[in-house]
Formats: C-alpha cells, sequence, structure tokens
C-alpha cells in the first residue's frame, strides 16, 4: 500500500534476505554464547561486561556452518554412493574365491611333468612336480592322505614317523623355499631333489 507522499507502509517496505536472516543466527548464536560464558545475571556490573571479539564469534559461527554441511554431505554421500557409483562397489567387494585345489594327477604324469619342465629349464616348476608327484605317493600308500589345508610343516611332522624321512624332508623343505622365496631355482637344486626322489621309490 502507498502513502500519500509516495512510500510504502510501515509494515511493507523491507523484505527479508538471506543476509539478513544470516546475520539475525549470528547474533542469536552469539548472544546465547555471552549468556553461557556470563550468565544471565541482570544486576551485575555492567562496568565488568565485556563480550568475545566480533571476528572471534563470527569466526565460530562459520565454524559451525562449514562443520554442519561437512557431516550432511558426508551422510548424504554414502547414503547415494551404492546408487552412485555401483560398478565401483562392484570392483571394490572381494568376489567369493576359492582356494584352487592341487590338481589330483598320477604319480607317473606328475614325474612326466618335471622331466618336461626340467627339459625346458623351468627347474622351480620341475621341483614343484617332484614334490606334488611325492605327496600322490604318500597318499597312495595311506602315509598321509592329501589335504589341500595341510601345510608344509604338517608333512614334515608325517613323515618323521617313516623309516627313512630324509628324501621327504628335502623334497618338503625345497618346496618350503620355492613358496616364500623368489630365488632363481638352479638344475642343482632340481638334482637333489631328483636324487632325494628316487630314495622314495622302491
Amino acid at each position: 500500500m502507498v502513502g500519500a507522499n509516495g512510500t510504502e507502509a510501515a509494515g511493507k517496505f523491507q523484505q527479508t534476505s538471506p543476509g539478513w536472516q544470516i546475520q539475525q543466527v549470528q547474533q542469536r548464536i552469539n548472544e546465547f554464547v555471552e549468556r553461557l560464558l556470563l550468565g544471565d545475571d541482570s544486576n551485575r556490573d555492567r562496568a565488568l561486561d565485556w563480550a568475545l571479539p566480533e571476528w572471534l564469534l563470527d569466526g565460530l559461527f562459520w565454524l559451525l556452518v562449514i562443520a554442519l554441511v561437512s557431516w550432511a554431505g558426508w551422510q548424504l554421500y554414502k547414503l547415494l554412493s551404492p546408487y552412485l557409483y555401483p560398478a565401483v562397489q562392484r570392483r571394490r567387494s572381494p568376489l567369493p574365491t576359492t582356494t584352487p585345489q592341487p590338481q589330483k594327477l598320477a604319480i607317473v604324469e606328475w614325474l612326466g611333468r618335471s622331466r618336461t619342465a626340467q627339459r625346458q629349464g623351468d627347474y622351480r616348476e620341475a621341483c614343484r612336480c617332484l614334490y606334488m608327484s611325492m605327496l600322490q605317493h604318500l597318499s597312495d600308500k595311506d602315509l598321509a592322505p592329501q589335504q589341500a589345508s595341510r601345510t608344509d610343516g604338517e608333512y614334515l611332522r608325517l613323515v618323521q614317523t617313516l623309516n627313512k624321512p630324509q628324501p621327504y624332508q628335502t623334497l618338503i623343505r625345497t618346496h618350503e623355499q620355492l613358496c616364500f622365496s623368489d630365488a632363481v631355482v638352479s638344475s642343482d637344486t632340481f638334482e637333489r631333489c631328483w636324487q632325494a626322489y628316487q630314495e622314495i621309490q622302491p
């Protein structure tokens, strides 16, 4: 409504703005902090009154605003991330893995693989095949049935009860070294394993 002199009525001349609303919130927070620190004693000596510096109150206000916005953003991210990034989630989640079971081959097949690897100069694989052949031998003779969960240490304990444990121990210890080392396996190592394997077979 416009008055006689062309000005708006007293109730409508100023509308609120976001800046004014923020200033009002800051003022309320300042008053709240002052009441917390100074108490609400209306009879206190006005000479002893003091107030926090305006810059400190402004800083605290903006720090609080940033913390709340960050927290709300993080909550929103956690809530929406499965929908926004499904491919990333699939890549991050590990697929159910099964431990590869050692192949069940006959002793002759393991020996053949060992000889093939030896001819190709892959002494690491040749020694591993001799080890697998030894495990198959132990299983076939019911001396130590093969179990995927059985460790080399367990096999070492089992073969100690045999008449001649040394050749078994040589193959098992060599296998341990192959598993826990990147060292190059020489032809001498293979020959030592082959000799031990010959002592096992009747």
